[in-house]
């Protein structure tokens, strides 16, 4: 942080309700209540501000850093957890690195909101550094144009959330300011204990099948969840980023759907299936795409439909011979492990 711009940039996210505490006069430490870490009052240029203790106690308590141009918030809370394995690639670290976010996102008074970059970063320069999630942001606030990173990890039990913003005409001081605060953190995280996550057996992928299902369509939506996930891993975003049930995009979905109807057609003709033999009407009629389309995609994954759909024809084919159709799904994948951010390899 070699330069500095005139201006404080008051950017910082803020968990809940809160009471400002002074900043103390008779040490050079700041101590990150709930926890044990200690950090100095003078970070490179940035000097402590004060804390905010916050009525919700599970969500801790919140530590300013300020200079011209620049804003360093720390957040120290449990959530009410206990046992909280070290590291940021928990599922709750995770959760809380996905919940700050989204705060960005859509809290606050924010415009022009874009997630630049997405990594797992090393605090310092060994190999055996405290890792965190880290999430670049830009965006403008009355005007005022910023560039924002979180990190997000845990030790000695604790969630340690930092959120630096910095005004575009000491953008270019990012690098240098990273390097400071997240060297400073570490060494406050490395003066406790660690505690590894505990051994866990869980499959990384699950398949839950609908009680409700016709028994003898079971290998054909075990294709469908076999093919999901397959189809899934090979598009970025698709996998969920903290576990959890996979919601598939149409392309995901569209290449399920076919897997289970190649298994359809590959059964005995005597064992039938009402639904897929209506999927495989459908397909026969050349809709299968746009089935997908207007049956199963996601809101979230599916802005824009491919330009080659023909929906309007589909539409008339709908009303004709779909009246009483019902889009089913037998089997959902569920992911038991947390996906892993590239690592950067830059401290």
């Amino acid at each position: 942080m070699r330069r500095l711009a005139s201006g404080l940039l008051g950017v910082v996210l803020v968990l809940g309700a809160g009471t400002a505490r002074p900043v103390p006069l008779s040490d050079n430490t700041v101590r990150l209540l709930p926890s044990k870490f200690r950090l100095l009052q003078n970070i490179g240029p940035l000097r402590y501000t004060g804390s905010n203790r916050y009525t919700d106690r599970r969500l801790g308590r919140s530590f300013g850093y300020g200079a011209s141009g620049i804003s360093l918030t720390i957040y120290v809370y449990d959530f009410g957890m206990r046992g909280l394995p070290d590291g940021p690639d928990s599922v709750a670290a995770c959760e809380q690195f996905e919940r700050a976010k989204r705060e960005i996102e859509t809290g606050g008074n924010y415009q022009n909101v874009v997630l630049r970059r997405e990594v797992t970063r090393r605090m310092r320069d060994t190999a055996d550094a405290p890792l965190a999630r880290e999430a670049v942001y830009e965006f403008d606030r009355n005007g005022i144009h910023a560039t924002s990173l979180l990190w997000v990890t845990v030790a000695d039990g604790y969630f340690v959330k930092l959120r630096l913003s910095l005004r575009s005409e000491v953008a270019d001081e990012v690098d240098d300011a990273r390097m400071q605060i997240l060297a400073t953190m570490a060494e406050a995280i490395a003066a406790r204990p660690r505690r590894p996550a505990k051994p866990d057996s869980s499959p990384e992928t699950s398949v839950d099948f609908d009680a409700g299902q016709d028994p003898a369509d079971a290998a054909l939506w075990f294709a469908y969840a076999g093919e999901l996930l397959r189809a899934s891993r090979d598009i970025p975003g698709a996998m969920p980023p903290c576990g959890g049930m996979l919601i598939p995009g149409y392309a995901a979905e569209l290449a399920a759907r076919r897997a289970a109807l190649r298994e359809y057609h590959m059964r005995d003709a005597q064992a039938d299936s009402a639904y897929f033999s209506e999927l495989a009407r459908i397909d026969a009629a050349g809709y299968l795409e746009e089935y997908v389309w207007y049956y199963l995609r996601s809101e979230v994954l599916d802005k824009e439909p491919p330009g080659e759909l023909d929906l309007a024809g589909f539409e008339s084919f709908r009303l004709r011979e779909l009246a009483a159709h019902e889009a089913k799904t037998g089997a959902r994948v569920r992911v038991n492990t947390v996906r892993a951010l590239p690592l950067d390899p830059q401290p």
